[in-house]
């Protein structure tokens, strides 16, 4: 596995550690996720922060890029999901 791919998973683990609100992970994430915009594993995760901000239609943007057409609107299943989609890429 790359480095940017532990990286990009690790980020998305910690989402967990503010218990899938908005705070200093979600914004150290969303940041990341955003320098990476236009890779579809990063889309995808960039959907997910939207989705625990609570903006769905920018959730579905983000999800859309990166081709998945339905999310669960249950943060915690999403971001296990997600995390299954990120771990079955593994490189």
């Amino acid at each position: 596995m790359t480095s940017d791919k532990r990286t990009l998973i690790s980020a998305t683990m910690s989402l967990a550690d503010d218990d899938f609100m908005t705070g200093k992970n979600w914004q150290v994430c969303h940041d990341l996720y955003q320098m990476n915009e236009g890779q579809q594993t990063y889309d995808l995760v960039h959907g997910l922060v939207h989705l625990i901000e609570g903006d769905l239609s920018n959730a579905a943007y983000w999800f859309q890029r990166a081709g998945v057409n339905q999310f669960s609107k249950d943060v915690e299943a999403e971001w296990k999901h997600t995390l299954d989609r990120l771990n079955a890429e593994r490189e």
